[in-house]
Order: structure tokens, then sequence, then C-alpha cells
């Protein structure tokens, strides 16, 4: 029996993972955990578009795929994608975590290959981004992947494969470049390069994409310049090493709490306490890469940076490999502590009652209006129930700030040719000029729960 769950180990805990995940997550459309370009992603993965900046074309293949199943609703069915990503991430941190194990000389039970596994999985910020549909678990999928090919000394291109596959679904993947290439013998670099550019080819579908219709189109990517402007991320870049001076000890002394529940606490105390035995060229390369992420998240100027940081709660998780032989059984009830401080927080309500909201938006709406919305998640939202459900097909959404573009303004105008004044960023000549054939309609959702959307639709005229 326990040659068998050595064997299996991996797979084991990756399915007891996912119950608590399937118990735990929404059943509809959210905005919890800070998931509020869900609707987006869904929408483009369903219509296969390009989401925003870099374009996760590798999210919405495998989105796509996945929308095929017949579980309703869709939001739902993404969920679920991204508990089963996040799942057989944990999995994967399992069974590096045996393999290390193995490769030392203490006699170390198998069983508890599975803490580190577990604490990550269950680290609060993991487990609210394994249960909405957002890109972050996928790309934790593919990390784990590429660890486990790069620590288990896997062929250097498959590494590579695995490291490039890792950046088309978020691009803070570069932090793993040093990483390989510390643990890459040199004379291999050169396949780690080639099985890099193979794993980014899903980049190099973005023109394609472009061209199938989608209503959610971020950028033009099918000349050089605006497909490096959507893969380099760019209209995000001002926000790097921007966080302002007099907001940096407020984002301290918010995200150390939050910090401190991950590994389930007393983690942190294992790894102070055998902090010793990281002192080797692996481990402090795999410490050296779980500080650049934070680093960077707590630097980067946008409410929802701490997700930045994700990465590095799988690298901390491994480097509690090192400490295993030298504890008991009694570690195990790390990953028990580490469920209660989740759940002990968590109402698992859908606070922002987002479907009771968008229906009567929809509802309420004037046939053939222009739904006016005012940047995402409003936007989002409203792609999901009107594109991905169907939900008023008569009716147009316009952003007021993606109007600021040209290449939104142009794929609003070859969806619906019979717009007028899209030539130019002016709402109140765009407004003006429609007004007579559709209904204008001002949409803002509301961040209570209970609230009531706002709906104010009016003709106007110049």
């Amino acid at each position: 029996m326990e040659k068998w769950f050595e064997r299996w180990v991996g797979l084991e805990t990756a399915v007891f993972t996912f119950l608590f995940y399937w118990l735990t997550m929404p059943r509809d459309f959210t905005w919890q955990f800070g998931s509020g370009d869900g609707g987006e992603l869904i929408t483009a993965a369903v219509t296969l578009g390009i989401p925003h900046p870099p374009g996760y074309p590798t999210y919405v293949l495998l989105g796509k795929l996945w929308s095929f199943l017949p579980i309703e609703p869709a939001a739902y069915r993404f969920h679920l994608f991204s508990a089963i990503c996040a799942a057989t991430a944990v999995g994967l941190v399992t069974v590096i975590v045996k393999n290390q194990l193995a490769q030392t000389e203490t006699n170390t039970s198998p069983l508890l290959a599975i803490v580190p596994g577990l604490l990550f999985a269950f680290s609060p910020l993991v487990w609210q981004q394994a249960v909405v549909a957002e890109v972050y678990a996928l790309n934790l999928l593919l990390v784990a992947a590429f660890l486990w090919a790069l620590l288990g000394e896997r062929p250097s291109f498959l590494t590579g494969l695995l490291l490039g596959l890792s950046l088309t679904t978020h691009l803070t993947s570069l932090f793993l470049l040093p990483l390989a290439l510390l643990l890459t013998p040199t004379k291999a670099w050169g396949r780690l390069a080639v099985g890099m550019a193979a794993g980014a080819l899903p980049y190099l579908l973005l023109p394609l994409l472009a061209r199938l219709g989608s209503p959610v189109i971020w950028g033009d990517p099918t000349t050089l310049a605006g497909w490096w402007w959507l893969v380099s991320g760019q209209i995000y870049q001002p926000n790097q090493s921007a966080l302002p001076l007099s907001e940096f000890w407020p984002r301290l002394s918010i995200w150390l709490p939050q910090f401190g529940l991950q590994l389930g606490i007393l983690g942190w105390g294992l790894l102070l306490w055998h902090g010793r035995s990281l002192w080797q060229k692996k481990w402090l390369g795999l410490l050296g890469t779980a500080v650049c992420y934070l680093i960077y998240a707590l630097f980067y100027n946008t409410q929802d940076a701490i997700v930045l940081t994700l990465p590095a709660w799988l690298i901390f998780s491994l480097c509690l490999t090192v400490t295993l032989p030298r504890v008991g059984r009694w570690v195990l009830i790390l990953p028990g502590l580490a469920v209660l401080l989740h759940l002990f927080g968590q109402t698992g309500a859908n606070i922002h009652n987002v479907r009771g909201q968008a229906e009567a938006i929809l509802d309420a709406a004037p046939p053939n209006a222009i739904l006016m919305s005012s940047g995402d998640p409003d936007i989002f939202t409203l792609w999901y129930f009107h594109h991905v459900e169907e939900n008023r097909e008569d009716i147009i959404l316009v952003d007021n700030m993606l109007f600021a573009f040209d290449w939104y303004r142009q794929a609003v105008q070859h969806r619906h040719p019979t717009l007028r004044a899209l030539e130019e960023d002016n709402l109140t000549h765009f407004e003006a000029s429609n007004a007579a054939e559709r209904p204008i309609c001002q949409v803002q959702f509301s961040p209570e729960a209970m609230a009531e959307p706002n709906l104010d639709c009016r003709a106007v005229t110049e």
C-alpha cells in the first residue's frame, strides 16, 4: 500500500486539492478575489479573441477547447478550468519534492512529500485564484512544469519549451530565465533557447486570432509594431516600479500579514529554522527568483498587484523540501492549519451580485440601444453576458475608456458598420451622431452586493 501511495502521490495530492477547490468555488459569474478580468478572458476564449496584453494565446486556445464541455453556466466551466490547472500544479510540486527527497541520504517517509504541495495549494492567495476564471492558475501550472523539468535535469529543450509556454500565460515568467541559465549546463543553453522559442510560438497566432471576428480584440497584431505592442505589454509598462513612495509603507503594512498567512504560518518558521540547508546553488537560485517576484509585485502600481506574487509561494513551498528530513510527521498538521486559516477568512458569498446587476441592465435597456460602459470590469461583464450567454443580441456595447484607442474604434466600426463618428476620440460627437438611430445608455455596475446598477438612457442631440 505504501509503495502504491508513493508511486501516485502527485496524482493523489492533486485530486485531494481539487476537491477542496471544487467545494469552495463560485458556481456563477463573479468578481471575487479580483477576478474582474474573468468576463473578458471567458469571452475571448469562447470567441477566439485576444484579451488584454500580452494576449494570453495559450489560455485562449485551451479555454476554447474547455468551452465545449456541457457545463453551465460558462463562467462555472472556466472556474473549473482554473481549479484543475492549480490542482495539477500542486501535484507537480509534490512530485518535485518527492524526487528531491529521493536524492538525499536520509530515510524520509514519502508521506511528507505532500506537505509542501498542500501548503502551496492552501495558501490563501493561491486558493483564491484557483477558484475563479483568471490566467494565474494556468501560469502556475506551467511554472510548476518548468521547475519539474529543470530540477529533474530533464532535456534542456523540454525545460525551455515549458519556460516559453509559461511566458504565453504571464510575462512575469521572465524571472525564471536566470534560474534556468543558472541550473542548465552552459553547453545546453542553445537547446534551452530553441525550446523556449518553440514554447513561445502561440504568440505567432495572434495575427490569425485578430482576423476571426471576435468582439474582444486588443490592439492590432496584424502589423509587426502592433504585435510587439501587444506581446510586450507596453500599455502596462508605466506601472512597473511606479508605486509612489507615499504608498509604499501602507501597501507593505497590508501585504505583510497576508504574506504571513502563506505556508500555513508555521512553514515560515521551518524555513528559518533550517535556513542553513538552503545554502546551495539550487536553493539559493530558487529563493532569489521568489524574491524577484515579490519585489516586482511590491513596486507594481496597481491595486491588485499582490497576485503577481503567486509563483513566489510555489517556490517557497518547494524550498520547504530541505526541512522535511529533519522534522517528524507532526509537520502533516500544517496543511490542515492552512485550510482552517483560509476557510475562517472567507464568506463564500458572491459579494458583487454580478448576474443580478447584469440582467437588470440588459432587461431594462431599450431595443437596439448603445450601452456605454466606463472600463473594466463593467465592459468585461457585459461582453460575457452579451456574447457568451447571448443575452440581448440587438444592443451594441461601447466602452468609454477603450474608445481612446484607434484600434478599438476601428474594431467597433468593423463590427458595426452603421455606427458614425468613430474616426476620432470624441465621445460627445459619437453619441450625438448616433442618437437619432439608437438610444444611448450610460451603464455602471455597483460594487455593493444588493445595490441596483446604474442605467441612464437618454437621447443626445447636437
